[in-house]
């Protein structure tokens, strides 16, 4: 778009009726080194915005892990996961127990698999790269970081446990895997396709699958809910990590 900007601009600096063609050659260049300034500094400015949010989001998510990795859980955990799981609607326990199904073993890496081949198949191959890659790496860091933190899964003499899991507990990894996986969707379908009803379907359905994760991985007994929190934090930085390379990678 900007070449074609730019040689547009040339050509009309080099037909004017009445300018000399001696003149119109610097006032070409003279607008190229405008519009490319225009980018450097508007390529600037991202980048501090963007340096700007993640220190922002960093932050909280740094306090709330030491805390993690001092408490087993927090009072308001203790109480927040009691009442997700005296929610007695019809269906919800079979929702949450799906919900959950999406982010575990071998299903997690054919939906993942399932996104990056489809993406290649409509001719994405730079954003299946980044969400193959994305994804797969992020769960690496998310397996380190509760490693490191080693805060203990919640225990059924304080909550019921649906699903027990021998790996440590801060931060959720489904929760930091739907938001990497679903979330680079979700940006992907508001840049690429056009304002329509499908568009608007896959907002609400993945915006959806975002928000009710986290509930799932409480109601399961799987996680308390500042490990949910802290994965909303952990696996929205690794989003825009990922969001950030693929615009840069883009651009070029």
């Amino acid at each position: 778009m900007v070449e074609e900007l730019l040689a547009q601009k040339d050509s009309d600096d080099g037909t004017q009726g009445d300018n000399p063609v001696g003149s119109a050659e610097p006032a070409g260049r003279k607008s190229r080194r405008k519009i490319s300034l225009y980018l450097l500094r508007r390529a600037a400015r991202r980048a501090y915005r963007a340096e700007v949010v993640f220190a922002v989001g960093l932050l909280p998510y740094s306090v709330l892990a030491v805390l993690a990795h001092v408490y087993a859980y927090f009072s308001w955990d203790l109480a927040l996961a009691r009442s997700i799981q005296s929610i007695r609607l019809p269906g919800f326990g079979t929702l949450m127990v799906w919900i959950s199904a999406l982010g575990s073993g071998w299903l997690a890496v054919a939906i993942v698999a399932g996104a990056g081949l489809a993406l290649i198949a409509v001719r994405l191959r730079l954003e299946a790269v980044i969400i193959m890659a994305g994804v797969g790496t992020g769960s690496l860091v998310n397996s380190l970081l509760k490693i490191v933190i080693a805060r203990p899964r919640p225990s059924d003499e304080l909550v019921q446990v649906i699903t027990e899991y021998r790996h440590q507990s801060f931060p959720s990894g489904h929760v930091a895997f739907f938001i990497e996986l679903f979330g680079f969707l979700f940006f992907l379908t508001y840049v690429l396709l056009k304002p329509a009803r499908p568009r608007r379907a896959a907002f609400v359905v993945l915006g959806a699958l975002i928000s009710i994760v986290g509930v799932s991985r409480v109601y399961m007994g799987a996680h308390w809910p500042s490990d949910v929190a802290g994965a909303y934090l952990s696996g929205g930085l690794w989003l825009l990590l990922m969001i950030e390379i693929y615009r840069r990678l883009k651009s070029k």
